[in-house]
């Protein structure tokens, strides 16, 4: 047993590398999660590509609400594809009372962040989310009046078609 950590390795006396007796882990850092100002600075960067993010400096979150029960849980399925063929990380996902969903994503054996879970969040916002009958919210308090605004929006929208295709 070695009382000491040695400097040099026994071939030639030179350092190996640096991080010889450093703890590594899949995501390349050290087995920390990312610091507050790192995970606030990669939010600020990455803003675009995932909007409708929540973040802390433990979590991302992102919540919806979903019009059709099935649809919501097809979604689930597929989101554990992208992840189980990308990040691996295995995000926590929850559906209450059959219409409201939350995304919740963090590293576990980090306890935190790392910047997997930005890179699942930017895959998760790729994805169509009408297609899953899914409306996305900004956050839980009042969020019925947050989807009748969306409903509204969307008629709208659909009259002013309508009104463009007759005038033509």
């Amino acid at each position: 047993m070695l009382l000491f950590k040695p400097k040099y390795s026994a071939f030639f006396s030179e350092i190996i590398t640096k991080k010889q007796f450093k703890k590594c882990c899949r995501y390349n850092q050290d087995g920390k999660p990312l610091t507050p100002i790192q995970v606030k600075a990669l939010y600020e960067t990455m803003k675009p590509m995932i909007e409708g993010w929540k973040v802390t400096d433990l979590r991302l979150f992102k919540y919806f609400y979903t019009e059709d029960y099935l649809s919501g849980i097809q979604f689930i399925k597929d989101i554990s594809k992208i992840d189980a063929l990308s990040t691996k990380n295995c995000p926590s996902v929850h559906l209450v009372g059959g219409e409201l969903l939350t995304l919740e994503l963090f590293s576990p054996s980090l306890n935190g962040l790392s910047q997997v879970d930005f890179d699942l969040a930017m895959r998760i916002n790729q994805m169509n989310f009408n297609e899953y009958f899914l409306i996305p919210l900004e956050s839980l308090d009042n969020y019925k009046k947050e989807v009748q605004a969306y409903k509204l929006k969307k008629q709208a929208e659909q009259i002013q078609q309508e009104l463009a295709q007759t005038q033509k």
